[in-house]
This record gives structure tokens, C-alpha cells and sequence, in this order.
């Protein structure tokens, strides 16, 4: 068993190899993945092809029909956390870039805007 993932190797394998063929990242949305279905299969539908191309599309929508039922099944299982550690981890790690955003970040709510602060504008 894998410590980082708490997979199986041969389970981290196989979700692995389905993102690939999703075309998918290390980390995407549940909108990123059924968008990134969609997309391949407008593009590898067989019933856009004929003769030789088919048989292969209709090869690569198995393949693709394969990884998307695995990775949905994959974020069906997954056990979200709702202790408050594993809500202050989700937002401690993902929250962060937003709390140190530019324009939102610590000290923002401090800072007297003023009239010529919207030059330009």
C-alpha cells in the first residue's frame, strides 16, 4: 500500500493510466473530468467515421468509456472528510493562495480606500 495515496499500487496504476487517457492532470474537478469526457468523445465517436478509422474509434471509445467509469468510480468511494481537522486541512491548503491574494489578502480591510485610488478606472 501506497502512504502518500492510501492506494493500492496496482489501484493507483490503473486510476492513473485512466486519467492519462482522459487527458487529465495529477488534480481536476468533477466539472474537469466530465468535461474532458465529453470532449473526447465528440472527437472519437466511431459514428463520426467510416471504414478502417471506425473500427479503430470504436478501440479508442472503449478505452475511453473505461477510464471515465474508473475515475467516476474512483470520486463516487472517495470518503470526504467533515471532522474539523479535515475541514481546516481542505482550507488551510487550498485556501491559502486566497487568502494571499493581491487584491484579498491579510491587511486588505485595513487599507483606506480613497477616491484617486480608482484612477484610470
Amino acid at each position: 500500500m501506497d502512504k502518500k495515496t492510501g492506494m493500492e499500487s496496482d489501484n493507483f496504476e490503473q486510476i492513473d493510466k485512466a486519467r492519462k487517457s482522459l487527458n487529465l492532470g495529477e488534480t481536476a474537478t468533477l466539472k474537469e473530468i466530465k468535461e474532458a469526457y465529453r470532449e473526447l468523445v465528440k472527437r472519437y465517436h466511431p459514428d463520426r467515421y467510416k471504414g478502417r478509422k471506425k473500427k479503430e474509434f470504436e478501440e479508442r471509445m472503449k478505452e475511453i468509456n473505461k477510464a471515465y467509469k474508473l475515475i467516476m468510480e474512483y470520486c463516487e468511494n472517495y470518503r470526504y472528510s467533515f471532522t474539523k481537522k479535515g475541514v481546516e486541512d481542505f482550507y488551510s491548503k487550498y485556501m491559502k493562495g486566497f487568502q494571499e491574494d493581491w487584491m484579498w489578502g491579510p491587511g486588505k480591510e485595513n487599507k483606506e480606500i480613497k477616491k484617486d485610488d480608482y484612477r484610470g478606472i
